[in-house]
């Protein structure tokens, strides 16, 4: 029974406390109604709606909302133009792997040592198993190039045997001609990762921003060579490394060493070195989509002169518009070469498409708020809501029928009224997604019957918590 205590007052009265969770911010079609209104009178007056002071004035009045809201009413009611801006996230693919030393992540990063007045920069190019997030060898040089990159895998290699696969950026270093022949020479297939695009090689850029948390940039008050410089980097790195092998990545079974040393079957490697070469594959081929089809044959249907340049990024584009988007500027583009033929260009198609799209994404964004903010749309969603809550079971009128059974002499008669009682209770938990609000509302409800003796009290309170369990 200790969940059902209760605070009370110095005459031992219940307090009854408001609860006022998930109330604050419910818009509701009065709310709605004053919104407008106010709106209206704006309008009337010949004064343009600006969001910001609008809301502030709607908060001197009672009316608190986000400024987010108050727009989204406005928009919903035709007293406000709808402003989008949508940005379309990138898809990246994880790079978690099944087995370690399957797929090694290479990269490198710029580190500062600080010796006096003098600032030297350094280039630390670092391999890290994907799976097991092992850093398997380092390199520290003045700049990233090739000679750093093989170096790396060479060290790697030597400690751990030849990758399946690699995943690395577009960089010249790790892309050039003699990186290829030496990953084709060692059967190490290569999947970069794409440009500008950090996350695509996120498991080396993990560990060098953990590396650059706890290194940072190197300050030494003193007058030294620039080797020395050099060896102070490579050792705090080389503590690093060893330290960071033998602590446990976060959600995994055992530290990088460790998992590095698990036996893999020989049939386990062949499997996944038949994915990494089919992917590898499959990024060799060129992407040909609907969208990009489209804008070739565009192109080519009406003789439209491109640079090899302005191609690319209009393949790059045309991927960001929607398929209905890109027909109806086809129609409009049709329409006006027809009366200008000095507008047929690859320019002025992609500037129709813009204003079409951004006209679509307006509407789209206008529809729903129409949906959510319409004043007519929430009176009926409300009045719905009414009529769901009236043919609901309520807390008063099963506590009513548990008062009625144990009241009634009649066996009969009793069992039917509190078999009755346990089908409201359960109804009422399938309206409550936790039983402590229940339990609290049985309270307050057994709170206003005067009529209930302790001993009836108590039984009640035993019968809903027999039935809620």
């Amino acid at each position: 029974m200790s969940e059902w205590n209760r605070f009370f007052d110095e005459q031992l009265n219940a307090l009854q406390i408001p609860d006022r969770r998930g109330k604050a911010g419910k818009v509701t079609a009065e709310l709605v109604r004053q919104v407008v209104k106010a709106a209206q009178e704006e309008r009337d007056e010949g004064k343009r709606i600006r969001i910001k002071s609008f809301t502030k004035k709607m908060t001197e009045q009672g009316i608190v909302l986000s400024s987010k809201t108050v727009a989204d009413i406005l928009i919903a009611n035709d007293f406000y133009k709808v402003r989008v801006k949508n940005r379309r996230p990138q898809f990246y693919q994880s790079l978690r792997q099944s087995i370690p030393n399957g797929l090694v992540s290479v990269d490198g990063k710029e580190f500062k040592v600080v010796l006096g007045d003098e600032v030297h920069t350094f280039n630390l190019e670092m391999s890290v198993d994907v799976q097991s997030f092992m850093h398997s060898a380092f390199s520290v040089s003045d700049t990233e190039t090739t000679a750093e990159f093989i170096k790396v895998l060479e060290g790697h290699c030597a400690q751990w045997g030849k990758p399946l696969a690699l995943v690395t950026d577009h960089g010249s270093a790790n892309l050039s001609d003699s990186a290829q022949m030496y990953l084709q020479g060692n059967d190490i297939e290569i999947l970069p990762a794409g440009p500008a695009n950090p996350k695509g090689n996120g498991t080396v850029e993990s560990a060098f921003s953990g590396m650059e948390e706890v290194i940072g940039t190197i300050r030494l008050d003193a007058s030294s060579p620039y080797s020395l410089a050099k060896g102070v980097l490579e050792k705090i790195v080389s503590v690093y490394v060893i330290m960071r092998n033998r602590l446990a990545r976060r959600e995994s079974r055992g530290c990088p060493e460790a998992m590095m040393e698990t036996p893999v079957t020989t049939q386990q490697r062949q499997n996944l070195r038949g994915r990494y070469r089919q992917r590898a594959e499959r990024r060799k081929k060129p992407v040909s989509t609907t969208k990009k089809d489209i804008l070739q044959w565009f192109i080519a249907h009406h003789g439209l002169r491109v640079d090899e340049n302005s191609m690319k990024r209009a393949k790059k584009c045309i991927e960001h518009y929607e398929m209905e988007a890109i027909s109806k500027s086809e129609e409009a583009f049709l329409r006006a070469i027809a009366r200008n033929r000095d507008r047929c260009n690859i320019a002025y198609f992609f500037g129709i498409l813009r204003n079409i799209q951004t006209e679509m994404d307006a509407a789209g964004y206008e529809e729903y708020c129409r949906e959510r903010y319409n004043y007519q749309q929430v009176k009926d969603r409300e009045r719905q809501q009414q009529k769901i809550e009236q043919d609901q079971t309520t807390v008063e009128v099963m506590l009513e029928t548990l008062r009625a059974a144990i009241s009634c002499p009649l066996t009969q008669v009793k069992e039917i009224a509190m078999n009755q009682a346990r089908r409201m209770t359960l109804d009422l938990q399938k309206q409550y997604r936790y039983i402590a609000p229940l339990k609290k509302k049985v309270w307050d409800v057994l709170d206003g019957i005067g009529e209930l003796t302790l001993i009836q009290r108590n039984t009640i309170v035993g019968m809903v918590d027999q039935f809620l369990n």
